[in-house]
């Protein structure tokens, strides 16, 4: 399977179950980093753990809201501003840019419909996978499912490129 991750991005991609798991590779002050994301299918999200997040918060998690769309082989997947930042299941999950997917839909990028289906979708994430409501065990209830953290390991092909715009 093929990734091409908002136009600019194509990379090799494993699907398991309704996740797909891909590699990506980026230069920052003359070092080279490895990032492994995760499109969940079913959710319409895609999840990393960001190389270059702080040493503090190494092994949490940075969610995007997506549009998914399969073309046979190829998974296009376009990021749709909204994220979430999850760390350890007693820490707070935060959500971000909820201002930058308003503007989306003041000025023409997002349709009403896709505007509405964006935030059903990102409810039924935090519903589904983050949110405990009477638990007082500390822990997500379904985060990261159970075929990223089978994928985490995963061997998965180096072969990404970048695409001129």
């Amino acid at each position: 399977m093929t990734v091409l991750r908002d136009g600019r991005l194509r990379a090799a991609g494993l699907r398991w179950g309704d996740v797909v798991a891909y590699d990506w590779g980026f230069e920052q002050r003359g070092e080279h980093h490895v990032q492994r994301s995760f499109v969940l299918l079913d959710d319409g999200i895609q999840i990393n753990q960001p190389v270059l997040f702080p040493p503090e918060q190494q092994g949490w998690w940075y969610c995007d809201l997506v549009a998914v769309a399969q073309e046979g082989e190829l998974l296009r997947v376009d990021d749709l501003w909204i994220d979430v930042i999850v760390g350890p299941p007693g820490h707070p999950y935060r959500v971000l840019d909820l201002d930058d997917y308003a503007t989306a839909m003041a000025d023409g990028r997002l349709s009403a419909a896709d505007a509405t289906d964006g935030l059903i979708r990102t409810q039924r994430f935090l519903d589904r996978r983050l949110n405990r409501r009477h638990e007082v065990d500390r822990s997500w209830p379904d985060f990261p499912p159970a075929e990223v953290e089978m994928l985490l390991s995963a061997a998965l092909p180096h072969d990404w490129a970048l695409l001129e715009c």
